[in-house]
């Protein structure tokens, strides 16, 4: 071999070589795991991500689909209302009007059947719209929640030069679908609370149960919006847009908000007050 020819007074500096080579190789064969691994990890998190973001889309389709057939069931109810309504002015009438006992019973058998259909109705709605109350509120603290600070992590991230930020878009519009179906939800609970004062009944069940849901809407709703407002761009160094700004005594800057419930029931207008502590308590910097 040549190797042997060229090194057979030194065999020592032949070691050397082979060795040198093989560390080369090495290195070049852990260069090229590194880049296959990191591209098969980037490959996973955007599976991942893609998952949690299809996840999301259809709990929040699937909550909107209930809402929408729940104020088809209302209307339903009112309808039934209306007609139990008219028949038992039109009993009323024959009664005034001295007809046969048995035509009287018949209309107060038939009014007793419209109103247990009217009570079974009532309560199946109620029952309804107390599971998709239950599940907006597991879905805004077990995914919309944590899908915000996600952001907001990787907001910071990218202020010391991470990867640009993506994805306010898509939480809008999650923010958004998620409140509108609160509020649709607090409309209904109104109507219902209208018909009541219609047409009620002992042992209704609406008076019993609309308050504690109307109140677990509201705090919903509430706390939904009071979360949805971010910083969306942090104040930053004018002549490095990547890098968070140092404040100091007189330097002017600029920030962006915004609030991610975009619904004209929403009609806000909006004032920020900054200010600077500048006693900090021990610890703090």
């Amino acid at each position: 071999m040549w190797l042997q020819r060229k090194y057979t007074t030194n065999p020592t500096a032949m070691a050397r070589v082979i060795s040198t080579c093989l560390r080369e190789e090495r290195r070049i064969l852990s260069s090229t795991c590194t880049q296959e691994q990191g591209a098969l990890e980037q490959s996973l998190q955007n599976s991942v991500a893609f998952e949690r973001q299809k996840n999301m889309d259809n709990r929040v389709g699937i909550i909107r689909n209930s809402v929408q057939l729940m104020e088809q069931a209302v209307k339903n109810i009112e309808d039934m209302q209306d007609d139990f309504d008219f028949c038992y002015k039109t009993l009323q009438s024959r009664e005034s009007a001295d007809r046969t006992s048995d035509m009287i019973k018949q209309g107060i058998t038939r009014l007793q059947e419209m109103l247990n259909r009217l009570d079974f109705k009532r309560k199946e709605i109620l029952s309804k719209m107390d599971v998709v109350i239950k599940e907006i509120d597991d879905l805004i603290a077990s995914q919309l929640r944590p899908e915000l600070q996600d952001w907001k992590r990787r907001q910071q991230i990218a202020a010391i030069g991470g990867p640009m930020l993506t994805g306010l878009e898509q939480l809008q519009s999650w923010f958004t679908l998620t409140a509108q179906s609160l509020f649709q939800i607090k409309r209904q609970l109104d109507k219902l609370g209208e018909l009541v004062v219609k047409v009620t009944y002992e042992s209704d069940p609406i008076p019993l149960q609309k308050p504690q849901m109307e109140e677990r809407v509201k705090y919903l709703i509430y706390h939904l919006i009071k979360s949805s407002f971010v910083v969306e761009k942090q104040p930053c160094m004018p002549t490095h847009p990547q890098k968070p700004l140092i404040i100091k005594t007189g330097v002017q800057f600029t920030t962006k908000v915004r609030l991610l419930v975009k619904l004209p029931e929403v009609d806000y207008q909006l004032k920020v007050k900054t200010t600077f502590d500048k006693d900090l308590p021990p610890g703090r910097v």
